[in-house]
């Protein structure tokens, strides 16, 4: 079961990292800063300042996407079960596609080629849905993809506001 749920959490990290990227890329940067008080995090953090406000909209939607990235997995998981390939079959052929210059150590058959090929396309599916339930939770909350990335980087760089996190979750 844990490695069910680790290959679907590697597929969709794969898929919603290249997503985000992508969207980031084309969101509007913010025009004002925030009226709230910036609170420095850490020189770390090559100077983000994180507001209190901007904080709790950053746990908040984490916590929203969450949620969505579990569902996201379960499906995942569901859709390379009935791929008729197995689990490590799916992550190699799922490689060599993404590094052409390294093969698999088995050739891919014509068979598993289309088993990839349909499982893939419902994989991407299950990925872009969640990408705009994902983006629908940042707008919600009053992020941009970019700024959330920013305050994710800030927190996994700094415990204090790890552990700040960790409490608007809860609560």
């Amino acid at each position: 079961m844990f490695k069910q749920i680790l290959i679907g959490s590697y597929v969709f990290v794969f898929l919603l990292v290249s997503s985000l990227s992508a969207h980031a890329q084309q969101a509007p940067k913010p025009t004002s800063p925030s009226s709230q008080p910036q609170v420095p995090i850490t020189p770390q953090t090559s100077g983000t300042k994180v507001s209190q406000e901007e904080l709790q909209k950053f746990a908040s939607s984490l916590k929203q996407l969450l949620v969505i990235e579990q569902g996201a997995n379960q499906q995942i998981t569901e859709i390379v079960s009935k791929s008729g390939l197995s689990e490590q079959r799916f992550l190699e052929i799922n490689k060599a596609q993404q590094n052409p210059s390294q093969p698999p150590a088995q050739a891919i058959t014509p068979q598993e080629k289309q088993q990839f090929d349909k499982a893939f396309t419902s994989l991407r599916s299950v990925q872009q849905e969640a990408n705009t339930k994902m983006q629908q939770v940042l707008q919600k909350e009053g992020l941009q993809a970019e700024r959330f990335k920013q305050i994710n980087a800030a927190v996994r760089q700094d415990p204090t506001l790890q552990q700040k996190v960790r409490e608007m979750i809860k609560s």
